[in-house]
Order: structure tokens, then sequence, then C-alpha cells
């Protein structure tokens, strides 16, 4: 019993030690303190680190240079005041965190301010890939600058902010700053909200993970009462002394906040990656039948009012015809579900080895008649139905329409179109849909469709000839009446 108490006390001890080693001294504790106190005052030196870093990765965003815009990060000195107010809030120091606080948005001023005056004066029209891809930040954005403030919170108290170069990389404060300016300048505010959300993003993020590791290094850890100067019953613990003696609820909750928008922006890419994909698979199985060897450069696409418009660059051996761009519409919606109007711009190839050469230009001598194409002509209602159908129907082998009605049903002003298909039995739900939102885009009205399958076609002697084959008696029948004509014929 001795020892199994002397063993528990031994385990406890190897516990104290290592919470002990996680913890700062006193020493290393005012240490930090003093060295972020000094990092984070917003002085000359502070305000022209900001102005360069600014003019450096405002010139990388707009002439889309990676390099440079990596430079302009690692001068940026906007992480010092953002690691003070992660100190200053877990600490208790009001003074520190009206420092800090002063030095991040008088910092972000003059970074949004700066970026916009030299986009007005450099001569540069479009807006570049570096630039679009800090306006729809994700999830992910706040993943890394949660780890990334880690790392940086954490060589801090245990390696002298050894690795905070590679942190200020991780997080990019200053280009999505840069990025708010450059779009204001061009009047393209929903971008510049993008950049900004960001912005708050990484900066919310790093607040967040710095007061964990801080706590977990030994600073103090103040209710919120110290900064708001409300002093809260202990005897009675209502909602409201709880949220005011929760020192982090704030951040937390600012925290929470910013991910629902981020959350909508990554399920919006999810959305547009799978699209994209859909697309390029449905282009690629038309290719395949139309010009084997060609090769789609790029798509881009725009979906509005239930209708997808679709541009895409191809490089191809043979010419292609508005026919065959219709061939490619059609299996286009009914994979997408929704109308299509697709526009190609071909590029003509030429494949040459040293023993053969394909001219793709040879097939535009002598020039082909013109043929007009008309995707649906605008006519009666029996005509769209009827083009439409007998368009969607070429996609399935072995099906035709066989007939159609409908009716216009006044109260709910929508067709109701009842198609009667030979051998239907293979369509499923997407053709309903397709012919449905096709439809409607043609008719301007709501349309109901309901699938008629019309069943193979048997012809009736085959049928008997299959049953008497079957049935052995109703063949002995049939042979006895034969014998009985017979004979009876032989007899006249």
């Amino acid at each position: 019993m001795e020892e199994r108490i002397n063993d528990a006390d031994e385990f406890g001890h190897v516990n104290e030690v290592k919470k002990l080693k996680r913890i700062l001294s006193v020493n290393d504790r005012n240490r930090i303190i003093k060295s972020i106190r000094k990092e984070a005052r917003p002085d000359t030196y502070y305000y022209v680190m900001v102005v360069l870093s600014c003019s450096v990765a405002t010139y990388g965003l707009l002439s889309n240079s990676t390099a440079v815009i990596i430079g302009a990060m690692l001068i940026a000195p906007l992480m010092n005041p953002i690691l003070g107010s992660a100190l200053a809030l877990i600490n208790g120091n009001n003074k520190l965190l009206r420092v800090t606080i002063k030095a991040e948005f008088i910092g972000a001023s003059i970074a949004i301010i700066l970026s916009a005056l030299l986009t007005l004066l450099l001569p540069v029209s479009d807006l570049t890939p570096e630039i679009l891809s800090r306006t729809e930040p994700t999830l992910i954005d706040l993943i890394i600058a949660l780890a990334s403030g880690a790392a940086g919170t954490y060589a801090i108290c245990y390696r002298s902010g050894a690795t905070l170069p590679g942190v200020a990389i991780a997080t990019a404060l200053m280009p999505p700053l840069c990025v708010v300016g450059i779009t204001i300048a061009k009047q393209e505010f929903q971008y510049a909200a993008g950049a900004l959300l960001l912005f708050l993003a990484n900066m919310v993020a790093i607040i967040v993970i710095g007061i964990i590791i801080f706590k977990i290094a030994g600073f103090t850890n103040p209710t919120l009462s110290n900064y708001l100067n409300i002093s809260v019953n202990e005897e009675r613990k209502t909602l409201f002394s709880r949220l005011v003696t929760n020192n982090i609820i704030y951040p937390f909750t600012l925290l929470l906040l910013i991910c629902i928008p981020l959350i909508i922006f990554m399920a919006n890419s999810i959305e547009a990656d799978r699209t994209e994909k859909t697309i390029r698979n449905a282009l690629e199985e038309g290719l395949t039948v139309l010009s084997p060897e060609s090769k789609i450069v790029s798509v881009e696409f725009n979906k509005e009012e239930n209708e997808y418009t679709i541009n895409t660059e191809l490089n191809t051996e043979r010419v292609i015809y508005p026919e065959d761009i219709r061939k490619l519409e059609n299996s286009l919606e009914y994979k997408l579900a929704s109308p299509v109007k697709l526009q190609a711009d071909v590029t003509l190839v030429q494949k040459v080895s040293n023993e053969t050469s394909t001219n793709a230009f040879q097939s535009l001598f002598p020039k082909p008649e013109e043929k007009i194409v008309e995707v649906i002509e605008t006519g009666t209602p029996e005509e769209v139905i009827e083009q439409v159908v007998s368009e969607k129907l070429l996609l399935f082998e072995g099906t035709e329409l066989e007939d159609f009605m409908f009716q216009y049903q006044r109260g709910t002003g929508a067709y109701l179109v009842e198609l009667t298909i030979d051998g239907g039995s293979i369509l499923d739900d997407q053709f309903k849909k397709t012919i449905e939102s096709v439809l409607e885009s043609q008719l301007k009205r709501k349309v109901m469709v309901v699938l008629r399958d019309n069943g193979p076609v048997i012809d009736e002697e085959q049928e008997v000839e299959d049953s008497v084959k079957e049935d052995p008696e109703v063949k002995e029948e049939e042979t006895e009446e034969s014998v009985s004509e017979d004979q009876t014929n032989d007899a006249s």
C-alpha cells in the first residue's frame, strides 16, 4: 500500500515538472512583454515600414509577381501589433491593448489608402490572378492563420521569435489590405469586401490562438471585468456575469462569426469546381465523337436565372461548325439539367511528323455551304415541345417520341406535358428535369412533364407462332385441322 502511494506521488511529481516546463519563468515573461510592447508601438519606424511594404505589395499584385509579394510580407510590421493585442488580452494590460489597436487601425488605413492611390497612378486596367486569389477567402485560409499564428506565438515564447518571418509569409497580412485599396480604386467593391474579410480572419485567428498559447506559457488570465471596470457579483451567477468573467468569449465569438461567410465562400467554391468538372467531362465526351484529337484549353461559365453561359477555348484538327456546337449544347443541357448557351474559340492546329502531315486548314477549301442552325425555333408550343424532346432523345439509342399531349392549367399558369416515348424505360429523372428546364426557358412558363413508356410493339402473327411453339397441344390441334382441310380438298 505504501509503495502504491509512493508511486502515485512520484507520478504526480513528474506531471508537475512537465507542467512547470511549459510555464515560463517570471523573468522570461517580463522579457517577452517588454519586447512585444516595444515592437508593437506605432512609432516612426513602424509607419515607414508600413508605407514601404504596402508600396512593394501593391506593385507586386499589379504586376502579378509572387516573389515581390513575398518580399512585401517579410518587411510588413503588422504581425507585432496583432500579437501584442493577444498578449494584452491575456495579461489584462489595458494600456498595451489601446496601443496595439491604434497601431493596427492606423497601419491598415495607411495601407488601404496608399494602395488605392498607387493604383490610380499606374496604367493597369485588369485585375491580376494574384489579386483575384485574395478576394474569396475560405475556411482553409482561417485554418492556415490559426496554425501560423500558433507557430509565431510559440516561437516568441520558447525560441525568441525565430520563425516569425515564415509566419509573416503564411498569414499574408499586408497583401489583402493592398487588394482592398486596389479594388476600391477599380470600383470593384465586392472584391474589396472579400479581401477585407481575409485580413480580418487572419487577424482574429492570430489573436485567438495567441491568447491560448500565452495562457499555456503561464501568462495571467484576467476577466473582462478588468477591461470594462464592471464589478461582478460572485453570489449571483447570472448569464451576464458569466460572459463578463470569461476573458476570451468576445474574440472567440468574433472568430465564429467570421467563420460563417468563410464557410459560404468555401461551399460556393466546391460547387463551382464540381460544375466545371461536369462541363469539362461533357465537352470531352462530345469532342471524342466530333474531333478525337481536340484539346480543351480553358472553360469559363456563368449561371444566371437557371441558364448557363459557357465559353471554352479549343485546339482541334477539324473545323467545328454551328451544328457541332448544338450537339455539345444538347449534351451539356442533359448533364446540367438547365438551358445552355455555348460559345467556343477554336484554334486549328497542324499535326506533323516526318512521314505525314495533318492540315486542318485544308478542310476550309472548298468552303462548305453555309448552314443555318436554329437551336429552338420560335413557333407554337407544339413545335417547341416536339423539337426539344426529339433533340434530347438523340442522346439515348432505341428511343423515339411516339406521341405527346399538353394542356394549359389556368390556375397555376403552367403547361402539363405528357410524353409517350417508345423504349422510354431507360430514361431517368434527370431526363425529365432537363426537359422541364429547357421548355420553361423556351416557353416562358412553368412546365410539368409526365413520362409514359409505350413499350415494345409486338407483331400479332409472330406472337401466335411463338405461342404455338411453346404449347404442344395447340400445335397438335392445328396439325389435325390442316389434315382435315387437305382431305376435304381432295374429296372435292
